[in-house]
Formats: C-alpha cells, sequence, structure tokens
C-alpha cells in the first residue's frame, strides 16, 4: 500500500509539474505575441503599445513565478525523494517558497505602478498595497528565519 501511495503521489507531483511548466511557457507565448504585435500594427498608438508591452511583461513575470514554483515542486518532491529530516531543511524549503512568492508579487507590483500611473495615478495604491503586501512576507520570513535559527541552536 505504502508504494501505491508513493507511486501515485510521484505521478501527481510529475504531472503538475508538467503543467506548471507548459503554462508558464505559454504564458511567456502570449506575452511575447502581444509585444510583437503591439509593435507591427500601424494603427495602435503609442500609449496602447506602452499599455501592451507592460501586459506583456506582467504575463512574462506570472510565467517566472508558475515556472519557479514547478521547479520548487520538482527539487521538494521529484528529486529529493525524502522527506523534510531536520529543522535546516524545512526553513531551507519554505525559504525558497517565500522568496519565489515575494519576489513575483514585487515584480508584478512594479510593473502595475507604472501601467497604473500612466492610466489613473489615483489607482496607485492598489500595486502599492501589493508591494507592501510582498514587504510584510518578507519581514515575516526573516522573523521566521530568526526565531527558527534561535530553535535549532539550541
Amino acid at each position: 500500500m505504502k508504494n501505491l501511495y508513493e507511486w501515485t503521489a510521484f505521478a501527481y507531483f510529475l504531472f503538475a509539474t508538467i503543467a506548471l511548466l507548459i503554462s508558464a511557457f505559454m504564458l511567456v507565448g502570449f506575452a511575447v505575441w502581444e509585444v510583437a504585435r503591439s509593435l507591427v500594427s500601424g494603427e495602435i498608438t503609442l500609449a496602447d503599445r506602452v499599455r501592451l508591452t507592460l501586459e506583456g511583461v506582467g504575463l512574462m513575470i506570472i510565467g517566472f513565478a508558475v515556472v519557479e514554483a514547478s521547479t520548487f515542486i520538482a527539487e521538494e518532491e521529484l528529486f529529493r525523494k525524502r522527506e523534510l529530516r531536520s529543522t535546516r531543511e524545512s526553513r531551507r524549503s519554505i525559504t525558497k517558497f517565500i522568496t519565489i512568492i515575494v519576489i513575483a508579487a514585487s515584480l508584478e507590483a512594479l510593473v502595475m505602478v507604472f501601467k497604473t500611473s500612466r492610466e489613473a495615478v489615483s489607482a496607485v495604491i492598489y500595486p502599492a498595497a501589493l508591494f507592501a503586501s510582498a514587504m510584510l512576507a518578507l519581514v515575516a520570513l526573516g522573523v521566521y528565519q530568526w526565531l527558527s535559527s534561535r530553535v535549532e541552536s539550541d
């Protein structure tokens, strides 16, 4: 029964990793297509080209986050093939995962700031809130690291 569970879990994580990678490459492909289409089209204004380019960058950032998440799943569940045995391994895994989220959220907030500042300055509060949330997650990660290192040294 344990072998069946392990095989099923391995198959699930392999499928999830492949599906995430395919989705990420599709997002990047759509982003490149949108940017190329905006540059080639003659009847699009400069403001629309900038908007479409920023949307393409946003899609690429989401694709980056999806690739990083699939890499994390593959490393943790497919390649290592072992339980988290120590607090050090657990801390490393959590740190890597939260770092992926913080980077993706920060980049998306940056793109949103550029996009909304061109369209409606009053809407910049939402990207600023996203960036503040990302920084709060980073501070929380630092507190977690500090607390868990103190427990580990005891």
